[in-house]
């Protein structure tokens, strides 16, 4: 059985659009499409971020 590595970066670009989602139907943001690309960019970045973090942490792990 394989094990398979979590999309991090899949998961942040879901979670960032439900956060600008959020802030659209809190009143932060005026327009839903910017509102969701708003929150779609810090999510690309942060499972980046948590890629790379899981994986200098699976190397060291195995070192």
């Amino acid at each position: 059985m394989s094990k398979e590595a979590p999309n991090f970066v899949v998961r942040g670009i879901f979670i960032g659009a439900s956060i600008g989602v959020l802030g659209y139907l809190i009143g932060f943001l005026p327009n839903l499409p910017r509102a969701i690309a708003l929150g779609m960019v810090p999510g690309f970045v942060a499972g980046i971020t948590l890629a790379r973090a899981h994986k200098s942490k699976q190397k060291n792990d195995t070192e």
